[in-house]
């Protein structure tokens, strides 16, 4: 079961007219998360640094948001003026965590409230080294969630969504990730999967940059090849098994492929015990333009998750809301004291982060949303160690190849910048 492009929405967004800017302000961590994309090499980057980020970001990127990324960024000394920063300079900061500074400090969870969050997507998966929950299942860490979910919910006020790296370990675990989410859906407002990537070590490839080989040394390796094939058809086809009422209403495509789908997000409707549907295409392309033409920027997270149900009137231009809006109704007359419960709004996402090819090439995000600052220039988030590192993109060369592969990852990193 793959999702049609057809029946969904491209984004359209661009390097410079895109919604997110992904800033990173630490490579230190508290935990370890396997495949992790950063080493902790710099420590923490300094103020003045950080604020000349979110300064390039806002005017290359046009940000509806700032995605505050590391490394663990709650644990920056100066988190609480990042995030002020990003207020004043008119962007949502949207702070993506491991939570661990968060665990039994509301206090903390208020001041960052305060300073100007939007809120937060923790991440949260099986195969984390996290202190007191190695080992555990997906289903074991429902309570984990929950306790943050709720946590959140009781400040009040901010958006929460959850990730979560998809590996072969725990595909199985999507629907019940989705029917737990669907179950919270007054207090969670999001779900983000992640297909798991690394660069293959069995050898089928040698790594070069500007034709020179290289020892690779980032931590996005693997010696199991059969783990990075895990696409966003395969956590699809879950998502459906847990979750019959979700489509996905729009898509970011591949640079190199033609059938890849990068970025897929659905947003579904429902109620505490019961869900409706979901947006449809033509519904997503109405708010995106409609936010781009009164706001000047496109829209990536909103801080209000109540369904106003005037949105069903929509229902007449987009069969996704149509045929939500009948649900709705079906159930008011099943049970009609659901009339005056609130009717929320969940998003799901799905990411499948950069492929590489059997000739080489890498696949990369077409439009991808996660660029970051780096030396005054635009690079993939995911690559950026890659940078740090070796002062450029990495070259995959398939074993025996007679001469390197031309320099894809340069020509896939303008691909997504057009």
């Amino acid at each position: 079961m793959r999702p049609s492009k057809q029946a969904m929405y491209r984004f359209p967004w661009s390097l410079n007219d895109n919604p997110i800017g992904w800033l990173e302000v630490t490579d230190k961590c508290n935990i370890y998360c396997r495949g992790c994309y950063r080493l902790n090499r710099e420590g923490h980057k300094t103020l003045d640094q950080v604020k000349e980020e979110i300064r390039l970001l806002k005017q290359w990127r046009n940000c509806d948001n700032i995605s505050i990324a590391g490394g663990e960024p709650l644990i920056h000394p100066d988190i609480l003026e990042i995030i002020a920063y990003i207020k004043e300079q008119g962007m949502k900061p949207l702070i993506l965590t491991n939570g661990v500074k968060l665990w039994d400090n509301k206090p903390f969870l208020r001041e960052l409230k305060q300073a100007g969050a939007l809120g937060f997507t923790f991440h949260i998966d099986s195969e984390q080294n996290r202190p007191h929950w190695k080992g555990k299942t997906e289903q074991d860490l429902f309570d984990l969630r929950l306790t943050y979910a709720k946590m959140v919910a009781e400040v009040g006020g901010l958006f929460t969504s959850f990730g979560c790296t998809v590996y072969p370990s725990n595909v199985e675990s999507i629907p019940r990730i989705v029917q737990w989410a669907n179950k919270h859906i007054d207090i969670v407002h999001g779900l983000v999967f992640i297909c798991f990537r690394a660069a293959p070590m069995d050898g089928t490839f040698n790594y070069v940059v500007k034709g020179k080989p290289i020892e690779l040394e980032v931590g996005y390796t693997s010696e199991d090849d059969h783990e990075v094939h895990i696409t966003s058809a395969d956590v699809y086809e879950k998502l459906k098994e847990g979750n019959p009422y979700y489509e996905p209403a729009a898509y970011l495509g591949g640079t190199q492929t033609h059938d890849a789908v990068k970025w897929m997000i659905g947003v579904q409707f429902g109620r505490k015990g019961k869900m409706y549907g979901s947006l449809g295409p033509r519904a997503m392309e109405m708010v995106q333009s409609t936010y781009h033409f009164f706001r000047k920027h496109y829209l990536a997270y909103t801080r209000g998750h109540k369904l106003n149900k005037a949105a069903f009137l929509l229902g007449g231009f987009d069969k996704g809301l149509g045929a939500t809006h009948r649900q709705y109704w079906a159930d008011i007359v099943r049970r009609p004291l659901s009339f005056f419960q609130p009717v929320y709004t969940q998003s799901i996402a799905v990411i499948q982060a950069p492929d590489i090819l059997p000739d080489g090439r890498q696949d990369m995000c077409d439009s991808c949303p996660d660029m970051t600052v780096f030396e005054g220039k635009l690079v993939h988030s995911c690559r950026l160690d890659e940078w740090r590192l070796y002062g450029n993109y990495i070259v995959a060369q398939p074993l025996g190849a007679p001469v390197p592969v031309p320099a894809a990852p340069e020509e896939a990193a303008k691909a997504g910048m057009n």
